[in-house]
C-alpha cells in the first residue's frame, strides 16, 4: 500500500496581507463586432491583451486594464459608471437585455469573483470557469471553516480545497480530480478581514450599478436587482 505523506505546516507557503478583489469577467468575443482571432500558442500571453482591448472597444469600452496580464478579468474598484452603462447591455444579452430584469423570476448574475492576493506573492488565484462574483459567500464559509477534513471551496473549476490545521486554514492548489495538494495556509481571522473588505467593495459596486441600471431606462426596483446580479442581498 502506498502511503501519503502529509505535508507539514513549515512546507506551505504563509499568506500575510491577504486580500481578495470583486472582479468582473469582460469576455472579449462578447465585446468584439468583428471577426478577431483569439490568441493562441506561444505567442498568445504578447497579444492577448492588444486583442482583448480591441474587442472591448468594439462595445466602446475603452481605458479598461485587466487585474492581471493575460486575464480578462477586471477590478469592481477600476470600472467606471460610462464603463459599466457601456457593458452592462453586453453582459445582459444572453439572458433577454434590460427588459428582462423587470421579470422577478429572471435573476442573471454577472460572471467574475474574487481574486485572491497576498503581499509579496501578488494574485494567487483567480476564478474559474462557471464562476461567478457571488462567490463572496464561499469565502465567508472559508473564513470560518474548521473541519480537519479536505472541504470544496468553490471558484469555479478547477476549484480549490481547504482544512483547518490549528491555527492556520490550509489551501489547496487548484484541482478537479485526484487528493488536494495542500499549497497555502492563512491567519483564518486576517481572511475574514479580506472578506469583510470585498463586501464593503461589493456593496459600493452595488450602488454604482444601481444608479447605471436607472440612467439606462430601468423602471423596477434598481436597487434589488443590482443585488441580484453580483450576487449581494438587498438591504
Amino acid at each position: 500500500m502506498k502511503l501519503i505523506k502529509e505535508p507539514q505546516l513549515t512546507d506551505l507557503i504563509e499568506l500575510n496581507g491577504v486580500q481578495l478583489t470583486p472582479v468582473i469577467e469582460f469576455f472579449p468575443p462578447d465585446f468584439s463586432r468583428e471577426d478577431r482571432a483569439m490568441p493562441t500558442g506561444g505567442a498568445a500571453r504578447e497579444e492577448w491583451e492588444p486583442y482583448w482591448k480591441s474587442c472591448l472597444a468594439d462595445s466602446g469600452i475603452e481605458g479598461l486594464n485587466p487585474i492581471e496580464r493575460g486575464s480578462c478579468y477586471v477590478a469592481t474598484s477600476e470600472i467606471s459608471a460610462e464603463q459599466l452603462a457601456r457593458a452592462l447591455p453586453v453582459f445582459l444579452e444572453d439572458c433577454g437585455g434590460l427588459a428582462e430584469l423587470e421579470d422577478a423570476e429572471s435573476r442573471p448574475i454577472l460572471s467574475g469573483g474574487l481574486a485572491l492576493s497576498a503581499c509579496r506573492h501578488g494574485i494567487l488565484v483567480l476564478p474559474t470557469c462557471c464562476s461567478d462574483i457571488g462567490d463572496l459567500e464561499n469565502w465567508q464559509t472559508a473564513a470560518g471553516y474548521t473541519g480537519q477534513s479536505w472541504e470544496m471551496l468553490w471558484i469555479g473549476h478547477p476549484w480549490l480545497s481547504m482544512k483547518f490545521q490549528d491555527p492556520w486554514l490550509v489551501l489547496s492548489r487548484p484541482h478537479e480530480s485526484g487528493d488536494p495538494e495542500a499549497r497555502w495556509t492563512v491567519d483564518p481571522t486576517e481572511l475574514q478581514e479580506a472578506v469583510t473588505a470585498a463586501e464593503a467593495e461589493l456593496n459600493r459596486f452595488r450602488d454604482q450599478l444601481t444608479g447605471v441600471l436607472t440612467g439606462l431606462g430601468f423602471e423596477g426596483n434598481a436597487t434589488q436587482v443590482a443585488a441580484n446580479l453580483i450576487g449581494l442581498r438587498s438591504e
